[in-house]
């Protein structure tokens, strides 16, 4: 008696299981259970499936769910990581905050001493009043083989380049006549004054432009505390040394100001 092979009756459904797992973009736990399931109901009964291959295929079902489960744990540490990183950022955040209130507060407790006090300050600042001659003070932490000092009017534009040549460490005034590259006469008001020197290697020297004055009052604005030498703001981390009698009278501050004396937490 011929005995008929009992897969021929059943490939429908591993057809289908087939199908279905084809049908996906990546073969999963699910779609692999399916396959092997289809397989054992489906296996010709007089030649069954060699159990060292049932065992293969066993241990790579295993293997696909141990990757299945390790992809999950990742995909959720990676969340509670970035929830983390989210979380540090905005104590950081705070901190700089935090950070920058009480910076503004101790500079100004201690700018308020300042008034009356003559400093002096890294400032480019400088005013020509039309007849006399304005002194730019220069500072040189070493000896320079040349200093060249160029001036630029309130746009920016340069209005003349003065050059010294050689001069050593320590403080100098370049004195600026008021007139232009041309020879003419440059007008009243403010200007500013850049400065940079060489050494005798013809590399850059440490050189600061200076303004020397009373401090007159302070402001207090959104990115700091303000020094006014003269009509000159400079900013308190600009201040270099402060000689002079302290006036006996409490620190002003300007109308523009946006912040005030608040009581420390």
């Amino acid at each position: 008696m011929t005995v008929s092979p009992a897969s021929s009756a059943a490939t429908p459904a591993a057809s289908n299981a087939l199908a279905g797992a084809a049908g996906s973009s990546a073969l999963g736990r699910d779609e692999f259970l399916q396959l092997l399931v289809a397989q054992l109901r489906n296996q010709d009964p007089t030649s069954p499936q060699d159990g060292h291959e049932f065992a293969a295929q066993l241990a790579q079902f295993s293997s696909v769910e141990q990757l299945t489960n390790i992809g999950s744990t990742l995909s959720s540490q990676s969340g509670q990581l970035a929830a983390l990183a989210g979380a540090l950022e905005g104590v950081q955040t705070g901190q700089a905050a935090l950070a920058s209130q009480l910076g503004g507060r101790i500079d100004l407790q201690a700018a308020s001493g300042l008034v009356g006090k003559t400093v002096e300050v890294a400032s480019g600042a400088l005013d020509w009043d039309g007849t006399s001659a304005a002194p730019v003070h220069v500072r040189l932490a070493g000896d320079a083989r040349e200093v060249e000092v160029t001036i630029r009017d309130a746009d920016g534009a340069v209005v003349r380049t003065l050059r010294t040549g050689a001069l050593s460490a320590g403080d100098h005034d370049v004195a600026w006549d008021g007139t232009t590259a041309d020879g003419s006469a440059a007008p009243a008001g403010a200007y500013t004054a850049a400065v940079r020197a060489v050494d005798a290697d013809g590399k850059p020297a440490q050189a600061t432009p200076l303004v020397r004055g009373s401090v007159d009052r302070l402001s207090v604005e959104g990115d700091g505390v303000f020094l006014w030498v003269g009509d000159h703001k400079v900013p308190f981390g600009a201040l270099l040394s402060i000689t002079g009698a302290a006036s006996p009278a409490p620190a002003s501050l300007s109308s523009n100001s946006t912040a005030a004396f608040l009581p420390m937490p």
